[in-house]
């Protein structure tokens, strides 16, 4: 087997590494926080109730992601209930009425439905459309039929994530014949966009 020179190595391959390298990295990164907020969780307690050891902050810190990750799950059971609905709902229906966060709120509750595992409805299927301009194509998700007051008939509402953040993106409203059908799945079409068009099924 025969090695490159650093000049050719660093030349063809660093960022076919950078890519593979990144989603690890930003793993470790949120991974990093979150553990140094739990170890900082004993500063809260009282001076006598504080662990002396690193062990003992160790076991606290173990104990208080599990308790956690039990919570958010818990949480996430409960949201599948009819009660756990009803009062979701009327916690979103409070918020609704208030100025400014209402927007927000609204956006991130669609968006994180969308993309969470029991909102695979709101994108129906994933199709190519020439966007920027003609002869540019690129991946867009059918969220489904223009409908509304004086909506053109025969049209489409689809959305054009960015690369590789596709949490931010356009609304376009295009005619149907001017899609074309990608036959991806939604996850395909997320790892197409998410890895610059490296990961491709």
């Amino acid at each position: 087997m025969r090695f490159p020179g650093v000049t050719a190595l660093l030349k063809r391959n660093f960022f076919a590494g950078l890519f593979v390298v990144t989603p690890f990295l930003v793993v470790a990164w949120l991974l990093g926080i979150l553990l140094r907020g739990l170890w900082r969780l004993k500063q809260l307690l009282p001076a006598a109730w504080q662990p002396d050891s690193s062990l003992l902050n160790a076991v606290l810190t173990l104990a208080t992601a599990i308790v956690l990750a039990v919570a958010i799950s818990s949480i996430g059971w409960i949201s599948k209930q009819y009660l756990g609905r009803r009062i979701l709902k009327f916690i979103g229906e409070i918020i609704e009425h208030i100025p400014v966060i209402r927007s927000v709120y609204s956006a991130l509750d669609q968006l994180l439905s969308t993309l969470g595992t029991g909102g695979g409805q709101q994108f129906s299927h994933v199709v190519y459309v020439e966007y920027p301009r003609e002869g540019c194509w690129t991946l867009a998700f059918v969220t489904g039929p223009a409908k509304g007051p004086n909506a053109p008939d025969n049209h489409l509402n689809i959305y054009v994530p960015t690369t590789p953040n596709p949490t931010s993106g356009f609304h376009l409203i295009v005619p149907e014949g001017d899609v074309r059908e990608s036959g991806l799945s939604v996850e395909d079409a997320f790892k197409t966009i998410l890895s610059l068009g490296i990961a491709q099924p």
